[in-house]
């Protein structure tokens, strides 16, 4: 079976400072994967690195057996990845109707299962705020906004960064039963969040960064066989 995602020795700068330093790892589909460490270890900027917002200076991203690498970014969310920024990225100008209305597309395939109607469907929340501004949302109901605008682009790829940082127990548990539900519909999933307990469940595949290198990368069986090492570099 071809991966979905392959990450092959990506190294990352920022002007002189060596960020990534020669990370690989790969996703196949329909899987969730979760990409944790501590703050500053690389996790943003690996997504970054993977959509070209930063482009490494050498290395390989290959989705659904192609190279993209030397594509930018817009053609690279083209190819049906999807990505949830940590902080939002709300319009200021738009309101959530438009916000979800502005993105909604069939995929490269000419499917298009997640519409806005769905979306509303699964966030209930937005039904009740189509007309206001994405900025005036609170934090978790911006979050359900950014994930419903990613969703519906129907992309085989979703890849949320920080997908529950900052947000209330109750709208955290929300926006993990709707990860659960993307990932039974069939869409792979990136993930970076700090919540092991939750995400040793829902994901297929754990991967953890120390100082921009790979220092962990197995399954869950594995993972729970050595839960202490990788709690020890998350410093949890």
């Amino acid at each position: 079976m071809t991966k979905l995602l392959e990450v092959k020795g990506l190294h990352t700068y920022y002007d002189e400072s060596h960020i990534l330093h020669g990370v690989s790892f790969a996703i196949e589909p329909g899987q969730a994967v979760s990409l944790m460490g501590r703050n500053g270890m690389g996790k943003t900027t690996t997504l970054k690195s993977i959509l070209g917002l930063v482009p490494p200076r050498s290395g390989h991203v290959i989705f659904q057996g192609e190279e993209i690498s030397h594509l930018p970014t817009w053609q690279r969310m083209r190819k049906d990845i999807a990505y949830v920024p940590e902080g939002r990225g709300m319009f200021h100008n738009l309101t959530v109707r438009e916000h979800l209305e502005m993105a909604a597309r069939p995929n490269q395939k000419g499917e298009q299962n997640w519409t806005v109607e769905r979306v509303l469907d699964t966030f209930p929340r937005l039904q009740e705020r189509l007309t206001n501004l994405g900025t005036q949302l609170s934090g978790g109901e911006q979050q359900m906004l950014a994930i419903g605008r990613a969703l519906v682009t129907n992309p085989d790829l979703l890849i949320l960064d920080e997908a529950t940082e900052g947000l209330a127990p109750l709208i955290r548990k929300e926006i993990w039963d709707v990860v659960r539900s993307i990932k039974e519909s069939g869409i792979s999933t990136l993930i970076v969040d700090k919540n092991i307990q939750v995400l040793k469940d829902l994901c297929d595949q754990h991967i953890v960064l120390v100082k921009g290198q790979v220092v962990f990368s197995a399954g869950s069986s594995q993972l729970m066989q050595s839960l202490d090492e990788v709690e020890s570099y998350l410093g949890v």
